[in-house]
């Protein structure tokens, strides 16, 4: 967690802006849709959601999130594909949504424990959070849906995309930290 590292006016004013900046990437990146060569689609919005509370803390993340489903229930296309509207949180996938403030304040305050933000722990930290947001969803989604795969075989679909994205959101971590430290390679 690099909260303490920017800081470019008082916490509030800092904290306000990350969440902006947060809200405005989430809302950027999420609507995305990743479609590999034989897998299943993928989109940014899990790691997105984890992400922010894992770079800046745990209250930092999870308002971000919030503002971030907020502004999506109000009508911006900022859910995955373009989506937006309250209906989206009444559907097969609402546990999803719900469960993103959820990973953002587990990943977020995971990360404000460790002491030295070191790579792995942030790609454990990305790993963690994303699976507390597919087993909340897929638990609601399968109260809604009946669905004929077990849920062990669901989470195992759904386990290399959320390694995919956890790698890529380590890469920004990494990337962030070396520019907020200064920590060099050796």
């Amino acid at each position: 967690m690099f909260r303490q590292h920017f800081n470019l006016h008082s916490t509030a004013v800092d904290g306000a802006l990350l969440v902006a900046i947060g809200v405005t990437l989430m809302g950027w990146l999420s609507p995305q849709v990743w479609n590999l060569q034989g897998s299943l689609p993928i989109t940014p919005q899990s790691l997105m959601m984890v992400l922010w509370g894992v770079l800046w803390g745990w209250q930092v993340g999870t308002a971000a999130v919030l503002t971030y489903l907020l502004v999506g229930g109000i009508g911006l296309p900022v859910f995955a594909g373009g989506a937006s509207g309250w209906i989206h949180f009444t559907g097969s996938t609402a546990g999803f949504l719900f469960a993103f403030p959820i990973g953002a304040l587990v990943a977020g305050w995971l990360a404000e424990q460790v002491k030295d933000m070191r790579y792995a722990a942030s790609a454990l930290l990305l790993v963690l959070g994303q699976l507390v947001i597919v087993l909340l969803g897929l638990m609601w989604q399968r109260g809604i849906v009946p669905v004929e795969i077990s849920f062990l075989d669901s989470l195992i679909d759904l386990l290399p995309p959320l390694l995919t994205k956890a790698a890529l959101g380590t890469l920004v971590v990494l990337l962030v930290g070396r520019g907020l430290t200064g920590h060099k390679p050796s």
